[in-house]
């Protein structure tokens, strides 16, 4: 759906037909971050609801020097963090323990795919802080530092948290490849 700047204009005026729009343009792709984030889908559609509502609320303080896109998106996360801080048991362990130097896995293309619905499937596995470093990590491309500032953590707790998911992961992935291997 293409946003016109009208629509932008109405949509940071408070006008509910605009924000409708942008509710329309940008929800399914929300969803997708919540679920990301969240553990079940129940909880991906609390967030996506409390963002928009915070979207609509606060639609007049969105600065069209910025992408609208960018914008949504960065409330979003921040509900998502919000919400699972609120209402998850929230651990983070700082510890140099884990870090391993494990080779990266080569992966086949025509894998592609599957692998990406086992790694949706195993991040609402990871433990909460595990899963909300690898998604400010790998996903929204956030240094540790940034995720460090952003979680009132250390550096050495988000580069742990990142570890331990992305060893997780990785164990996940090679029980899943051997259990194929064995059918």
């Amino acid at each position: 759906m293409n946003l016109t700047e009208d629509v932008i204009s109405k949509f940071r005026s408070g006008d509910k037909k605009a924000f409708d729009q942008i509710y329309r343009a940008f929800s399914s792709a929300m969803y997708g971050i919540c679920l990301r984030y969240t553990r079940c889908a129940d909880d991906a559609q609390d967030v996506l609801q409390e963002s928009f509502i915070k979207i609509y609320n606060n639609s007049h303080q969105y600065s069209s020097d910025h992408p609208l896109a960018g914008w949504v998106k960065s409330i979003v996360i921040n509900t998502a963090l919000t919400y699972i801080k609120q209402q998850y048991r929230f651990e983070l362990h700082d510890s140099d323990n884990y870090f391993d130097t494990q080779q990266e896995p080569v992966i086949d293309e025509e894998d592609k795919e599957l692998l990406k619905h086992q790694l949706l499937a195993f991040l609402t596995k990871l433990p909460d802080g595990y899963r909300t470093v690898f998604n400010l990590f790998v996903l929204e491309n956030l240094t540790h530092k940034e995720i460090a500032e952003y979680l009132g953590i250390s550096e050495n707790t988000s580069k742990t948290q990142y570890f331990q998911a992305k060893r997780l992961i990785q164990q996940w992935l090679a029980e899943a490849r051997h259990k194929t291997e064995i059918a």
